[in-house]
């Protein structure tokens, strides 16, 4: 065989392999395109679900607060040190971890009191050496502390509140009841499965109604769940005080796309 018979076989294979990449590729493209023509023209319903469950608080967290005076600023920050310390004392003699106590607030100001001359004449405006002089009386110390335990626990709200009083506490800002986050997870986990149930439960009445039938899933979205706090007032001078925390109502809803056949 010659050369030129050689060169010539050779570029027929090379344009029938070009041909025949040309034709796949084409072939591959007409597949994808009209895969997705059929995805967009695929029938579908959007519908959502819901989960409602009534949970018990799992934390309750109390703040009591001292306010104390001096005639200058350490001695009113060192008095309100020492019917701290107190407090804390009592609360962890009833049981409770130091790591559960903490500092919310804590503040040192001047108290600011009015002086004049004992006589002065009763005229209108009055002169000068009548008017008040604004100056400091005195200091205040305020703090606050925030005691957080189990809600079903052996130590009780009450008792905190109590222990507190009776130890040097002249306030009690309420008591806040909570779920942790920890047991938020946990509810949070048990709500996903009956709000999707309820969302196809719809799906399949819709579906059925026109004569359809819920063939897939297109889309999921997932709204989160909202736990609420709820406090409850205190009367600081009551001893043997009962705090009743109540459930907490919470709700998930999901947000769903099913394709219909």
């Amino acid at each position: 065989m010659s050369t030129s018979d050689k060169r010539m076989i050779l570029l027929t294979g090379i344009i029938a392999a070009g041909i025949f990449a040309a034709v796949f590729s084409g072939t591959q493209l007409m597949s994808v395109s009209a895969q997705t023509t059929d995805e967009e023209t695929r029938s579908t319903i959007s519908t959502s679900g819901s989960s409602t469950s009534k949970v018990d608080p799992d934390k309750v967290s109390v703040t009591v607060g001292v306010e104390t005076n001096g005639t200058t600023a350490q001695e009113a920050a060192s008095s309100n040190a020492n019917r701290t310390a107190q407090i804390v004392a009592a609360l962890t003699a009833l049981g409770i971890s130091e790591d559960d106590i903490s500092t919310s607030s804590y503040n040192v100001y001047p108290v600011y009191g009015y002086e004049k001359e004992e006589v002065c004449i009763m005229i209108y405006p009055p002169p000068p050496e009548c008017q008040p002089n604004q100056g400091i009386s005195g200091y205040r110390a305020s703090s606050s502390l925030s005691v957080t335990i189990d809600a079903s626990g052996t130590i009780e709200a009450g008792e905190v509140i109590d222990a507190a009083i009776e130890a040097g506490a002249d306030s009690v800002q309420g008591a806040y009841f909570f779920i942790s986050q920890e047991r938020q997870e946990q509810v949070r986990d048990g709500m996903i499965s009956v709000a999707l149930e309820n969302a196809r439960h719809r799906a399949d009445l819709a579906a059925n109604a026109v004569g359809m039938n819920v063939s897939g899933i297109k889309s999921i979205s997932l709204n989160d769940v909202y736990f609420p706090i709820y406090s409850r007032g205190i009367e600081a001078q009551a001893l043997d005080t009962q705090i009743l925390p109540g459930q907490q109502e919470v709700t998930m809803t999901v947000s769903v796309v099913y394709y219909l056949s």
